[in-house]
């Protein structure tokens, strides 16, 4: 039995012992269940959000955070007041109140940071423990709201900081928010999908900004095949790449394979878009963006294009690599300048062509472009044009399609018959010459002549422009010409025409030449014949050969003068007049001789050698001395001077033999001049008659200078291109010729008339000479006063010109207007001094035009022809002497028969060089010339005492000594007349 019952009984024991334990443990849970939630609630309404509960059965443990003991004690009491709790064990921390509650965790770079507040220990270290950290600047505070939702917030801020390298994720009480950039490409994809999914619940979601993984070196590239854009690389956003799909590529296809990524550039955005378009302007191409390069590359169709998109990129600093565009018309030029500067223009086809050019010598290839498109013969033509380039010293080729044009000047002759030998052969193959013009070498003084001896031989020689030239005057003088000329450019207008009437002009000469020395033309020699002499000054003065810048000093043919033995020569003067009759060594002597005589002179006296050497001087002196006499007779009869005949008192014939024995040695002379015998009168008875009245003797009155005519009026204009126009009055013939002469100016419009005044000439002169150095201007003489007005080509000229006035010789009183072009103000007029003559005391400047004392007629007579003679610088010498060339011999025969006309002037003869050479040779030589044109005066029947020579060398200049022309002029004899003291 007690087996049995122990069967039912442990079996029923355990049974009932399992029901009971499981109501009893049924009983706890519920117990718990009511304890928590009643709990929950009381704390909920007292406002003790903070508090946690956590039974054991009925034992309440409360945690959480607060501010202070009197909260925590009212919970207490609160939880009290529920029934069924047993215990109420506080385990509550004690915090300062924090609101908003914020935890921050960042992240840089692997490294994580906390901070911000907590509500225990035990949630500190939990979290410090997730982010891998020992410590953390986490505070415990009171104020969290919801205690799970925070919590799991804080662990996800936590955990998803793995997807940064650089972040941070915040949450304030209940928001989060999300700051950062992703640490790759695709831990910014997982980013995005974790973020899309939510926070945790209870969260919500404040500013989220995620940018993509930092991309070093950030790189983009398109690339366009004439069809589509396909783009390649990085960008920041959707939004770019979007942006990049809808560019303005006038409908080309875009295809993006693109990624996100951070660290662009500045103005990525900008200028990806901006090179896209750009792009999309090109035949073909491709463009970068690699950091912050960016680069273009590719084909423009047009040259408009490629400088549209250099000028749209240059701002952004893009590396725009183009191709050379097409172009239609294809053309390339290369100009030497002088110095030996190329400068080429126009296109090459590609770089290499372009630095092959620019290492030629001067070689300049700013201008030169590259293109597309160059003919077949590009290279061929260039070749050819730059082969010829280099033979010239200034020119230009030029090539366009297959039309070659070449011109210029060669660097020497031989170089010059080089290229036109090369222009002869043409251009090659496939190619066109179009033009080929090419000049002998430029010379800075052109030079040519013609001469002829007594043979008849001719002879051409200096420089030639042309081989057409050449021949052009070769046929003028014959078949038998000899030459040695040379080609060179740099020829005066009508060079050739000049040239063959110089040729012609040798007809009327038995031996002489013709020379251009660069500033004008000069013909010298000696005639065939008189009648030869005749004809060619006859076509210098018809053809006005002087004023196109012609001189002439042509002789006649010295006749063969007999020997005269006994050399017999006698003048005798009586009641009728003077006879010179015998032989005299030179006509110059027999003109002076018949002039001296006086107007009632019979000379047969011929020109004969043998005469002793002092012949011209003691002829001169005997005259003198036959024509102090009553009547008589002087002789020389081969071997001594003899003086007879009967002077009109002793004073009389003692006053002619001092003369006589001043002039010459005339102590071996035969001389018998009487005088009357004195007659013995009575004395009459004095008878008172009427006093006779006696007729005066007429008197030789003074000569009476002409009077000034006030409406006297000149002028004369220089217009810009050189041409001089000539009007109004002058008061002689040769003054009109010699103005003419000097001005190279028309003088059709100038009569000749009286009533000049005293210093007109000089002034007028002066005046005339200055109108010359400006580039344009006027010169008026009217209402007896001078002016000058115009334009100088720079300050200097202007100087030059006022300089020129001061130093007028006539002393008169101008008004000038002198502008230098461009335009600046023209510099003060100085007030010209007055120039006095060698007798008259220093006085202030000399009154305009009118003068005080009159000028006898005989020197205003001769005043204009000496200074038409002085203008024509007519007397030669040989180079750097003072020996006079045997063909000024005319020119002097002239000028003494010039003198005179005007026996009472004093004459000055002035010798001036140009600047060359050295200061004190330049004086000397200028005072032995002009002592050397005084002798030949001498010799010539011009009294010695009415000659001065002086030298002024250099120091006088009335040209500039820069230049040839002014050089010429500067070297100079000047001849000048005025009365007698």
């Amino acid at each position: 039995m007690i087996r049995d019952l122990i069967k039912w009984v442990v079996p029923g024991l355990a049974t009932v012992l399992g029901g009971t334990t499981l109501c009893l443990a049924m009983t706890s849970a519920d117990i718990v269940g009511d304890l928590t939630a009643r709990g929950t609630a009381a704390m909920a309404a007292g406002g003790y959000d903070w508090a946690e509960l956590s039974l054991d059965i009925r034992d309440l443990t409360l945690s959480g955070t607060t501010t202070d003991t009197a909260v925590l004690e009212a919970a207490i009491t609160r939880l009290n007041a529920i029934d069924g709790i047993r215990t109420i064990t506080p385990a509550v921390t004690l915090a300062p109140m924090a609101s908003p509650y914020t935890l921050e965790a960042s992240i840089d770079q692997d490294a994580t940071s906390l901070s911000g507040g907590v509500p225990d220990e035990t949630t500190r270290q939990r979290l410090l423990t997730l982010a891998g950290l020992d410590d953390a600047a986490l505070q415990l505070r009171s104020g969290m709201p919801d205690r799970r939702s925070w919590v799991a917030g804080a662990e996800f801020a936590i955990d998803k900081l793995k997807y940064f390298d650089q972040g941070q994720i915040v949450i304030s009480d209940l928001t989060m928010s999300v700051n950062g950039r992703a640490r790759s490409e695709r831990d910014f994809r997982d980013l995005l999908i974790v973020l899309r999914a939510g926070p945790p619940a209870g969260l919500a979601f404040g500013a989220v900004e995620i940018i993509p993984a930092l991309v070093a070196p950030y790189q983009w590239s398109a690339s366009f095949d004439g069809k589509r854009i396909e783009v390649t690389g990085f960008v920041p956003d959707d939004a770019v790449a979007e942006r990049l799909r809808t560019a303005d590529v006038s409908g080309i296809p875009v295809a993006t394979g693109l990624a996100l990524g951070s660290g662009e550039p500045a103005g990525f955005a900008e200028l990806s878009q901006s090179l896209i378009e750009q792009l999309a302007r090109l035949e073909y191409g491709s463009a970068s963006i690699t950091g912050g390069e960016s680069t273009l590359a590719g084909a423009p169709p047009t040259l408009e294009i490629a400088q549209g998109i250099v000028e749209t990129l240059e701002p952004s600093g893009t590396i725009v690599t183009l191709e050379p565009p097409r172009i239609d018309d294809y053309w390339i030029s290369a100009t030497r300048q002088p110095g030996g500067v190329v400068v080429f223009d126009g296109y090459a086809p590609d770089e290499a062509t372009r630095e092959e050019l620019s290492l030629g010598e001067g070689a300049d290839v700013t201008w030169l472009k590259l293109g597309r498109g160059a003919p077949e013969r590009y290279q061929s033509g260039v070749d050819f044009g730059l082969a010829a380039l280099d033979l010239m010293s200034e020119g230009r080729i030029a090539l366009r399609d297959n039309v070659l044009t070449i011109t210029g000047t060669a660097r020497s002759g031989a170089d010059f018959e080089t290229l036109r030998a090369t222009m002869a052969s043409g251009a090659p193959q496939g190619l066109v010459l179009a033009r080929a013009e090419v000049q002998a070498p430029r010379v800075s003084s052109y030079t040519w002549s013609v001469s002829k001896d007594e043979s008849g031989a001719i002879a051409l020689s200096g420089l030639v422009p042309s081989p057409e030239a050449k021949a052009a005057l070769l046929a003028s003088a014959g078949e038998s010409a000899a030459e040695t000329m040379t080609y060179a450019s740099g020829e005066p207008g009508n060079f050739v025409s000049s040239a063959q009437t110089s040729i012609g002009l040798l007809q009327w000469l038995r031996d002489g030449s013709v020379v251009y020395d660069g500033l004008g033309w000069t013909v010298t020699g000696t005639a065939n014949s008189a009648a030869d002499k005749q004809a060619i000054d006859a076509d210098f003065l018809a053809q006005e050969r002087a004023s196109a810048g012609w001189s002439i000093a042509v002789a006649e043919p010295l006749s063969v003068i007999p020997e005269i033995s006994p050399y017999l020569w006698s003048a005798t003067r009586t009641a009728d007049g003077v006879t010179l009759m015998g032989h005299v060594p030179t006509a110059s002597l027999k003109s002076f001789l018949a002039v001296h005589a006086g107007d009632a002179v019979v000379d047969t006296s011929e020109v004969g050698a043998g005469a002793p050497a002092d012949f011209v001087a003691t002829s001169r002196a005997a005259l003198d001395a036959v024509l102090a006499l009553e009547e008589g007779e002087v002789r020389f009869d081969g071997q001594q001077w003899s003086l007879n005949g009967a002077a009109a008192s002793i004073e009389t014939r003692d006053t002619l033999l001092a003369s006589l024995a001043t002039a010459t040695d005339s102590a071996a002379w035969s001389i018998a001049v009487t005088v009357p015998e004195p007659v013995a009168v009575a004395e009459p008875e004095p008878v008172v008659e009427p006093e006779p009245v006696v007729e005066p003797e007429p008197a030789i009155a003074d000569p009476v200078a002409p009077a000034v005519d006030p409406d006297y009026a000149f002028s004369a204009r220089r217009d810009a291109d050189g041409a001089v126009q000539l009007g109004g009055q002058v008061p002689a013939e040769p003054a009109k010729r010699f103005f003419g002469a000097i001005s190279g100016g028309d003088i059709a419009a100038v009569t000749v008339a009286p009533g000049a005044p005293d210093a007109f000439l000089p002034s007028a002169e002066a005046g005339l000479r200055a109108l010359l150095l400006l580039d344009e201007g006027e010169l008026a003489f009217a209402k007896g006063a001078w002016s000058l007005k115009g334009v100088a080509s720079d300050d200097a000229s202007s100087a030059e010109v006022l300089a020129a006035i001061a130093a007028d010789p006539g002393a008169a009183t101008w008004t000038t207007a002198i502008a230098v072009a461009p335009p600046p103000t023209p510099e003060p007029a100085p007030e010209p001094e007055a120039t006095a003559s060698a007798a008259a005391p220093e006085t202030p400047a000399a009154p305009a035009v009118a003068a005080t004392t009159p000028v006898p007629s005989d020197i205003a007579a001769c005043a204009a022809p000496v200074a038409y003679f002085s203008a024509r610088n007519a007397i030669f010498f040989a180079s750097g002497s003072a020996t006079i060339a045997a063909e000024s011999a005319e020119a002097l025969d002239e000028l003494a028969i010039d003198l005179a006309a005007c026996p009472n002037a004093v004459v000055h003869i002035e010798g001036h060089t140009d600047a060359d050479g050295d200061d004190a040779q330049n004086l000397a030589l200028s005072v032995a010339r002009a002592e050397a044109v005084v002798n030949a005066l001498v010799t010539r029947g011009v009294a010695f005492s009415r000659l001065y020579a002086v030298g002024y060398g250099e120091s006088m200049p009335i040209a500039d000594n820069d230049t040839a022309q002014g050089k010429r002029i500067n070297r100079r004899i000047v001849v000048t007349v005025k009365a007698e003291d």
